[in-house]
């Protein structure tokens, strides 16, 4: 009988870095197929689980958690309707990344790191490929902020980087 395979965390950085050290030397970046439409998912959380799925080119063995933010809106200005937050965990070792519309039409994924000013775990990097997740991975320069670093509710009072 055939044990399964788990996708390692460390398997998972690995390739992250890779794609990374590829596009920084300009190789091709291989074309995955379109993303998965969140509309023709069986729920919304399962659309974006699968957005972050094909972006980070997760096989279907890594589980991934979904749940709903209390602290971050869906898309700016939103009231009611609150982003989704994805863990990727393995043993110890975590991520957890927010799925929220910051333009009209596109799902954005930020990782939940702690601000470098006041600590808070707040969205710090915009994650939308295997390659920023390197990026992010390696503290290599051209990684972009988050659309909601500075705005994030979860900021202490005294941040010095917070933005009204």
């Amino acid at each position: 009988m055939r044990e399964a395979t788990i996708t390692s965390m460390e398997a998972i950085e690995a390739a992250a870095r890779h794609a990374a050290l590829d596009r920084a030397d300009g190789r091709p970046v291989t074309d995955h197929g379109t993303e998965p439409s969140i509309l023709r998912a069986p729920s919304e959380h399962a659309g974006v689980e699968a957005a972050l799925r094909h972006r980070l080119r997760l096989p279907g063995d890594v589980r991934l958690g979904i749940y709903e933010d209390l602290n971050h809106p869906l898309f700016p200005g939103a009231q009611h309707f609150r982003a989704a937050r994805i863990q990727l965990s393995q043993g110890r070792r975590a991520y957890f990344f927010i799925g929220t519309y910051e333009t009209p039409g596109r799902l954005t994924f930020s990782l939940i790191a702690p601000c470098p000013d006041c600590g808070a775990p707040v969205p710090s990097v915009t994650i939308n490929s295997q390659a920023d997740f390197g990026d992010w991975l390696m503290d290599r320069d051209g990684t972009s902020e988050a659309p909601s670093f500075r705005t994030s509710p979860v900021h202490r009072r005294d941040c010095s980087l917070v933005s009204d």
